[in-house]
């Protein structure tokens, strides 16, 4: 494995998806190669029957993201070409939790939200299979026709799976588990395509439209308001919502919330970390006041190894870890990035953006 040392992709203004998806893959080549290897045997230890299935899942989950977002799709095509890896690989890299389709979590997260007169900050940690961490990159990409400037959390040769943009938009993302998973969007690609909207509500508008792939829960934000959105091929349903005249703190871990959502959960496939965690944030919401106290929440390691920064893994059953994170000041406009685990780790490392 190579350590990437948390990476700050800078695409270039002025140049199409295309070349910043040929620079990403040329780049990043090794890391890409290998994350896809390793994403690739993961998935068929854990579902050998997909074996014979994955080019042509792929190919279709492929299609149905190039009608959502041609441009996007264009970038992901780019990437793999510029990695020397086949569009199945991009695919497994990028869409790789709700792919799957399996019973065993590989991914936790906890998002939340704080509201306040005060503050009003956003964010999430990164749970994942641990062989994912030194793969962590942070990706800018610029101003364009098809949207204002963001910042992601983003592994190499991914897309993003969480980030801001300069109109203040934020989106974090956690898994859940959900039945009737069926080939639609690269979830990636659906994260990059809501940060390329510039108002609240075409951003709800986007998420709450698309067609996905599998369960997630959504926290999508802005100066004035948030939103958690549990969303599945089978239903979706808002849970929270925070504004100007209803503050609040609000946050989601990897269970489902939702009365109608939860009628497809898997059962069998939460977390085992889920509850703990969801618990730790009811107990110290309270005392998560503004940006620094979040950055610190999502530090805290109270129950360890079944902590807010979680250590847990056994093996099949929870091979997951949180690698990362990033939270957001909507006020400030700073955006904190980090990889790894700032008291376990010796190659943590973290970035303090600025809008």
């Amino acid at each position: 494995m190579t350590d990437q040392a948390l990476p700050f992709i800078q695409y270039e203004a002025g140049k199409s998806h295309r070349e910043w998806g040929l620079s990403h893959g040329e780049s990043f080549r090794e890391g890409i190669r290998e994350l896809s290897s390793i994403r690739r045997e993961l998935m068929l230890k854990k579902n050998p029957s997909l074996l014979y299935s994955l080019d042509k899942l792929a190919h279709d989950q492929f299609e149905i993201s190039k009608s959502f977002a041609p441009h996007l799709a264009e970038e992901l095509e780019a990437i793999a070409s510029g990695a020397s890896i086949s569009l199945t690989d991009v695919v497994i890299l990028n869409n790789y939790t709700d792919f799957r389709d399996i019973e065993m979590p590989d991914e936790g997260c906890s998002t939340v939200h704080i509201q306040s007169s005060d503050h009003v900050v956003s964010g999430q940690t990164w749970d994942m299979h641990s062989s994912a961490k030194d793969y962590i990159s942070v990706i800018e990409v610029p101003e364009s026709k098809h949207g204002p400037k963001s910042y992601l959390f983003s592994l190499v040769g991914c897309l993003g799976m969480m980030g801001i943009n300069e109109s203040g938009l934020f989106i974090g993302v956690n898994n859940i588990n959900t039945k009737n998973a069926k080939a639609g969007l690269i979830w990636p690609l659906l994260v990059r395509h809501t940060l390329e909207q510039k108002a609240f509500e075409q951003m709800k508008n986007k998420l709450t439209g698309a067609p996905v792939t599998s369960g997630h829960n959504y926290l999508i934000s802005d100066s004035k308001q948030s939103e958690h959105w549990e969303i599945s091929p089978s239903a979706k349903e808002l849970l929270f919502h925070t504004d100007e005249f209803n503050h609040g703190k609000t946050f989601h871990t990897n269970h489902c919330l939702g009365k109608f959502v939860k009628e497809f959960e898997q059962e069998t496939a939460k977390s085992s970390t889920t509850y703990d965690r969801y618990d730790l944030l009811s107990k110290k919401i309270n005392q998560t006041k503004n940006f620094n106290d979040l950055i610190e929440l999502f530090r805290d390691h109270e129950g360890y190894p079944k902590a807010i920064c979680s250590h847990f893994e056994s093996g099949a059953q929870d091979p997951s870890m949180t690698c990362g994170g990033a939270a957001y000041d909507h006020r400030s406009k700073s955006a904190y990035f980090w990889r790894g685990c700032k008291e376990f780790d010796s190659n943590y490392k973290d970035l303090m953006l600025q809008f």
